[in-house]
């Protein structure tokens, strides 16, 4: 029998919330907005029909455009990807040399897509499961390929603007790149431009399922300097980015999209200060990480109640569980559980 490449031997499947087990639960495994999608989204989707005989756009002309114009800058230094996910690999693939640095407690495709590369990881600790940059750049070297989730998967914590910035400044002396993942940026509170800061050593990653609640399509986008857009660009599977997923991530990147966020953000925000004032918990994000104990058997038990939480396990978390922010009465459940947890 063929064997696999050797870097693939102690390459294990990232674990994600979401799982579809088809139980009746409340899902706060999934950092998604409780309030989409969208209702305009499924218009588009019903126009989109026609479309399906077609190939998609290869270069994702319109949803590029879209996406430069909402953040000023130029369509080369835009690349659409199917998710985060795949723009990760495209990363790795374009630029990963001999090292990676992750902190200790982050999102598991980091891991995977370096080690497809057979790139050694080194770990950043976290002391009380906060980053540190001065420990980051502390360790930085030239060619490191440094991946930062802002906010963290599944700490919840924002890197605020020169805490980044110096990461960034760092990366251009020694030569190494940053690739900032703002997956769940849209739920912080008071967040910065990181487009703004220099991008010649510096890879933003964006994704739309979690602001519209959209998992099933699959869409991210890169920004960055055109010389790197350019180099991933060379690697992307030509058809990825399906044609629903592209007219759907058009549509959300809109006037009509920007309403639909600033009224839903808003009502999650005001529920992250109702379950925060309730629990004593706090986060940027739209997500908490709790110390249970053991986090198998707290997500067991409260799947019996009909609450599924995500066991932090795989994040090199055993005891800790990570769940979202939903809607008030979903929100109340959870609390009056953990309550009852307390007290047994």
């Amino acid at each position: 029998m063929v064997k696999p490449r050797t870097q693939l031997s102690d390459l294990n499947v990232c674990e994600h919330g979401g799982e579809q087990d088809g139980a009746e639960v409340i899902d706060f495994s999934v950092n998604l907005n409780p309030y989409g999608p969208p209702d305009f989204v499924h218009e588009v989707i019903k126009g989109a029909i026609d479309a399906i005989k077609l190939y998609p756009d290869t270069e994702c002309s319109e949803l590029r455009a879209r996406i430069s114009q909402k953040f000023g800058c130029d369509t080369g230094e835009v690349l659409v990807g199917a998710g985060v996910s795949e723009l990760i690999q495209l990363v790795t693939l374009a630029f990963m040399k001999n090292r990676v640095l992750i902190p200790q407690h982050s999102y598991g495709e980091y891991a995977v897509a370096a080690k497809m590369m057979g790139a050694k990881i080194k770990r950043i600790e976290m002391p009380d499961l906060r980053i540190n940059p001065e420990l980051i750049m502390a360790e930085m070297k030239p060619n490191d390929v440094v991946f930062l989730c802002n906010p963290n998967n599944p700490t919840g914590q924002y890197l605020v603007k020169n805490e980044v910035a110096q990461i960034i400044k760092e990366a251009e002396r020694i030569d190494a790149l940053v690739v900032l993942d703002e997956a769940y940026v849209d739920f912080v509170k008071h967040t910065f431009p990181a487009h703004n800061l220099s991008t010649q050593n510096m890879i933003i990653l964006r994704s739309l399922t979690k602001s519209f609640a959209i998992p099933g399509v699959r869409v991210g986008y890169a920004i960055s300097a055109e010389e790197i857009i350019k180099e991933m660009t060379k690697i992307k599977l030509p058809w990825s980015v399906s044609v629903f997923a592209q007219k759907i991530a058009a549509a959300v990147i809109s006037t009509e999209g920007d309403a639909f966020l600033a009224e839903t953000i808003e009502k999650v925000e005001r529920s992250k200060e109702k379950m925060e004032n309730a629990l004593g918990m706090h986060s940027d994000a739209n997500f908490y990480a709790l110390d249970v104990g053991n986090a198998r058997e707290a997500k067991s038990e409260l799947l019996g109640a009909g609450i599924r939480v995500r066991d932090c396990s795989s994040f090199g978390l055993p005891s800790h569980i990570r769940f979202s922010v939903r809607t008030d009465e979903e929100n109340e459940l959870l609390i009056h559980n953990f309550s009852l947890e307390k007290k047994t």
